[in-house]
């Protein structure tokens, strides 16, 4: 007991700093995206972080199987490397009962994936969705970057040089061409926005340049001018397209009742969110046959690992092609719980069966 909570505490702490190690490389992967769309639409920081909180559990289901299979690695590699393996297979202790710790995390590990995939995401990818549609969608955004042109609309380009933070502009130069008979250029020193029922641009001290047709101009100079920047309402650019992610279990089984084209990818992503719940404790089950098993004992550490990788890029791959081919074919489904179960079958009778493996083979050697 004490030797399994000795185990238990150095992976336990070894997964739990990996799972955050994952999660944060993948923040700062997917963040440039969401940065992005922040400084493009001039949404604030708080956006920013319900955004990545909303996006937290879809990075879980990623950074928990690896975070699972680096921490169990790196402990029971480190086991391996203070020989504290060696002795405790010395003293009579199986492969099987060292992996227990391992196992007993991968299995809660595990858990946790299975709750996030079927209750937490759908409902967090819809949100992140929505936030997301809702600051594409803002429109008085668009009238707050400076340095660069922008179309407001079809008939209003804009262009300011600086921006502060009280909507005071500093050089700005408005297009209009509202009226197809004339294009109307605004230059100005100073402005200000008003944000109320409309969206109103206050210009001071600046030049109005008035072009009909035939390239005739009118200029004239102001001290005060008002012009209303048009906001378009187009119901098409607010719509969104539903994703997959956005659905529960039960309610993609639902539509692949109805659907015919879409009903191979309806059943796989649905039944993925069963079987990526496998992939923690796959993971540390591959860790735990090639680190304990005595094939493998006199393998440099680099050697482990690198047989550890080439597995779980192998079995990670392996599960994404069967996924697909359900999306084409929907007889390839139980493949999607036979492999993971197959895998985890092997692996327990490598582990449970090591020693009794070699006397087998002993006993036929002698007997030959």
């Amino acid at each position: 007991m004490i030797l399994t909570w000795y185990i238990f505490r150095q992976t336990l702490s070894n997964v739990i700093i990996s799972t955050f190690v994952f999660v944060g490389i993948i923040w700062l992967s997917q963040s440039f995206k969401t940065i992005k769309l922040i400084i493009n639409k001039g949404a604030g920081l708080l956006e920013f972080f319900i955004l990545s909180a909303y996006s937290l559990p879809s990075w879980l289901l990623i950074a928990i199987p690896f975070g699972t299979f680096a921490g169990c690695m790196i402990s029971y590699l480190k086991l391996q490397n203070d020989k504290e393996i060696l002795v405790m297979k010395s003293v009579g202790i199986n492969p099987l009962r060292l992996s227990n710790p391992a196992l007993f995390i991968a299995i809660l590990a595990s858990i946790i994936l299975f709750l996030i995939s079927h209750f937490i995401m759908p409902k967090t990818y819809k949100n992140f969705k929505i936030l997301q549609n809702e600051i594409r969608n803002n429109s008085k955004s668009l009238i707050i970057r400076d340095n660069i042109f922008i179309d407001l609309n079809k008939h209003q380009t804009i262009f300011i040089h600086s921006l502060n933070e009280n909507n005071e502009l500093e050089e700005i130069f408005i297009q209009d061409r509202s009226d197809p008979k004339f294009v109307v250029e605004f230059f100005s020193k100073k402005g200000n926005l008003n944000f109320e029922n409309n969206i109103i641009l206050n210009m001071q001290d600046g030049t109005r340049i008035s072009t009909d047709l035939k390239g005739r101009s009118t200029i004239l100079s102001f001290k005060s001018y008002d012009i209303e920047i048009i906001q378009e309402n187009n119901k098409e650019i607010s719509s969104r397209v539903i994703e997959y992610n956005e659905y529960n279990f039960f309610e993609l089984l639902k539509m692949s009742k109805n659907a015919k084209e879409n009903k191979g990818k309806l059943l796989a992503e649905a039944h993925s969110r069963n079987t990526i719940a496998f992939m923690p404790l796959i993971f540390s089950m591959i860790v735990m046959v090639v680190i304990l098993k005595d094939n493998f004992s006199r393998f440099f550490s680099i050697y482990r690992k690198t047989i550890v990788i080439g597995l779980l890029v192998l079995i990670q791959s392996l599960v994404l092609i069967i996924k697909n081919a359900v999306h084409s074919n929907i007889l390839f489904l139980p493949l999607m719980y036979f492999f993971p179960f197959l895998i985890l079958i092997i692996c327990f009778f490598l582990l449970n069966n090591n020693n009794k493996y070699h006397r087998i083979l002993s006993f036929t050697k002698k007997v030959s």
